[in-house]
């Protein structure tokens, strides 16, 4: 039995919040299995989810084009991701190694400069920085130890984050299974849309 210390030190680390992230060769065949296979959604898709992020990938700038598409089973979000790139990036890197599906866990602290202290002082290394065109950090990727199997992504838990998140989970928590997949071309397309909208 783990001993309680050690469970409320993970989520102090960690935060509540919790993303279970796969990156996927054919997005549109991934989207088919979760909805019509696994009765999972709706999935919101952002085709050019990368357009507005600076990406830092070990130590170089990476110009990868990616679509993500999010929805939540539970209080569990899931995550989709289709990247290309000549460049080499997490995501491109890993399709490129003949691996697809579950890449990394996602978490958005409270605490997130501490959180990864935190992670780096258990031996997770942090490879990849995603920062807006503002400057500000959108999250880190951190690789852990082999046995640990997958990444760790961490990011702040901002205001614009969980507005833009609860509008997702609240389409998941209330859907009928109409209109399974919900394309929009940026993040603030689907923020100015009736998707967005929370009670």
């Amino acid at each position: 039995m783990i001993p309680t210390s050690e469970i409320s030190l993970l989520g102090q680390v960690l935060g509540r919040n919790m993303q279970i992230s796969y990156v996927v060769a054919d997005l549109d065949a991934t989207l088919r299995f979760w909805t019509e296979q696994l009765g999972a959604g709706p999935f919101v898709v952002i085709e050019n989810a990368a357009d507005d992020r600076i990406i830092n990938y070990r130590g170089h700038k990476t110009s990868v084009k990616m679509s993500i598409a999010f929805t939540y089973v539970g209080a569990v979000q899931i995550e989709l991701i289709a990247a290309t790139c000549l460049d080499a990036s997490p995501w491109t890197d890993f399709l490129h190694s003949g691996r697809e599906g579950l890449h990394h866990l996602g978490f958005w602290p409270d605490d997130y400069e501490k959180s990864c202290v935190c992670l780096e002082e258990m031996g997770f290394n942090q490879e990849c920085t995603i920062e807006t065109t503002a400057g500000l950090i959108s999250s880190q990727y951190f690789s852990g130890p082999s046995h640990f199997g997958v990444a760790i992504e961490l990011a702040p838990n901002s205001y614009a984050r969980n507005r833009y998140f609860e509008g997702i989970k609240h389409l998941a928590t209330a859907w009928d299974g109409s209109r399974p997949v919900r394309r929009y071309k940026t993040r603030e397309d689907y923020l100015a849309s009736n998707d967005c909208k929370v009670p």
